[in-house]
């Protein structure tokens, strides 16, 4: 399969960090809220850290404990922060000591609100107090959400929390969960040691691509010191396979994102915790050169029953990408089908959805037949270029670019807002949405991720996020940057081998969907 390039130019980062000298790789570790939420006190926190250690995953580079919300209750007379006594009637200083002595490292959860995400104490006009008071507790890390706040922008909220941090005279991470309010990425560099690139992740195949998605788009400003995060991990916790969890755990791997365990690990399945401690994909992310890899190459399933995803991207790149036919699009209005010009296929709300936020893909067409799920008429549209819209003739919904931002595409409820007005272009058959000027596009099944390691060598990721089938992938010398018609060793990191030594190119075996191999590739002398 020969896969369309995308050019990337690599390059080495510039040194983003606060003056707390920490997080020059991404940080490992453990956090209570995915798989615990509130349910949350200090045994649980104790047994954790004994099982972290016991397990081997300190050894693999799991280092922080982190409570989440829920853990705080109220202020005492003179404003400082205090814990639930039934909770931790040891106290947090004596549960700190605890973890301390496992030599792992303690991290608790505040807001840049007037009360937490659970309604519980927020850090807002409190920053030194808290800030003095976890300093004094020997906190080692921070994490810092965003709800009830004052109205301010977070670019205005969040530089407090870390001035704060950096008066009490102890290094604190400061990991910054605004959920991708304003676009982090651009502007928390110089405060945060990372910062959510995304809303909170769910433990679901598809959130977890809609986060990792979103992430990539700001792959150019992570490095040592501040990192992209996508969320925390949601392997073990039983809503994917364990396929998927491997997918879920290269992806932020290569990604350089934090590597923060989400599930019971009192609990773990030895598939699981295989996942956690594979060496060599936890090298790849920890890798000091800390450049954060990025989708290289794409291309379409060749299967003819796959289902595309449809989203919105930058009209300019989409040739580059995947080429012109994957933004082109015609309605016949004889029927009310909008089909791909790339293929013919029909779009379609997802499975006959009639909810809001049903998943739009591209699907071959049925309308009218009458073996098809709904017979088809979640195919047929009515457009209006007068007004603008999309809407489904099945149930009177408009097609949606999902919150705004995008990039997935849905229908939704009509509701006249600009994310569902649509400009039809018949000078080059696009469809751009009126909110931000992104064309209507496929999004590809195969994909190459690939990054720059500290040794000269490349992490390469192949990705299927096909729903069905296996197909081979490509990588391309070319695309990651390397001479054409120079060998290179290719290794597979989850198998643990050298596979062997090509040129120019490798062609995996067949990857079956929802399924990666990740590879390093090294120039030979």
């Amino acid at each position: 399969m020969v896969l369309k390039i995308v050019f990337l130019l690599f390059s080495i980062h510039h040194s983003y960090q606060l003056n707390n000298g920490l997080g020059r790789t991404p940080q490992m570790g453990w956090n209570s809220w995915n798989h615990f939420a509130c349910n949350i006190n200090e045994k649980l926190i104790q047994q954790t850290a004994d099982i972290i250690v016991s397990s081997g995953l300190a050894a693999a580079g799991y280092e922080y404990v982190n409570m989440d919300d829920c853990w705080q209750i109220s202020r005492d007379a003179q404003g400082f922060i205090q814990a639930d006594p039934k909770a931790f009637p040891s106290g947090i200083p004596a549960l700190v000591d605890y973890i301390h002595s496992k030599k792992l490292k303690f991290g608790l959860y505040s807001d840049a609100g007037f009360k937490t995400c659970d309604g519980r104490p927020g850090s807002l006009g409190y920053e030194k107090k808290d800030a003095t008071r976890y300093a004094a507790w020997n906190v080692d890390y921070l994490k810092y959400d965003n709800c009830y706040d004052d109205g301010t922008k977070p670019e205005v909220r969040y530089p407090v929390m870390r001035d704060a941090l950096n008066a009490s005279e102890r290094s604190i991470f400061y990991s910054m969960c605004e959920w991708g309010v304003d676009k982090p990425a651009l502007w928390a560099a110089d405060v945060g040691n990372s910062w959510r690139t995304t809303g909170d992740i769910q433990d679901n195949w598809k959130s977890m691509l809609a986060n990792i998605d979103i992430n990539n788009e700001f792959a150019d400003k992570a490095g040592p010191g501040g990192w992209n995060d996508p969320d925390m991990l949601e392997v073990g916790n039983g809503g994917m396979t364990d396929v998927e969890y491997v997918t879920h755990f290269s992806l932020w791997a290569i990604s350089k994102s934090p590597l923060l365990i989400g599930c019971d690990v009192s609990r773990m399945s030895a598939a699981t915790l295989s996942t956690l401690t594979n060496p060599e994909v936890i090298a790849i992310n920890q890798d000091p050169l800390g450049v954060q890899g990025r989708k290289v190459a794409f291309a379409s399933s060749k299967l003819p029953h796959s289902v595309t995803d449809i989203i919105v991207s930058n009209c300019s790149s989409l040739a580059a990408k995947n080429g012109v036919e994957s933004f082109e699009w015609t309605y016949i209005r004889q029927d009310g089908s909008i089909r791909s010009l790339l293929n013919g296929k029909c779009l379609s709300i997802e499975n006959c959805s009639t909810t809001d936020v049903a998943n739009i893909v591209l699907i071959e067409c049925q309308i009218n037949d009458p073996q098809a799920q709904c017979q088809g008429k979640n195919q047929q549209w009515t457009v209006d270029t007068t007004q603008q819209t999309i809407t489904s003739q099945m149930d009177g919904k408009c097609l949606d670019v999902f919150n705004f931002v995008g990039p997935n595409i849905d229908a939704y409820t009509c509701n006249k807002q600009d994310n569902q007005a649509w400009i039809w272009n018949a000078a080059d058959d696009t469809v751009r949405s009126k909110h931000n000027g992104q064309c209507l596009t496929l999004r590809p099944e195969l994909e190459v991720w690939a990054g720059p390691l500290s040794d000269g060598s490349q992490a390469v990721l192949l990705l299927n996020r096909g729903d069905v089938g296996t197909e081979p992938i490509t990588v391309k010398w070319s695309d990651i940057g390397f001479p054409v018609d120079h060998p290179a060793i290719v290794r597979d990191l989850w198998a643990r081998k050298d596979i062997g030594t090509f040129t120019g190119n490798y062609t995996s075996p067949n990857i079956d969907h929802h399924a990666v191999m990740m590879l390093k590739i090294t120039l030979t002398k």
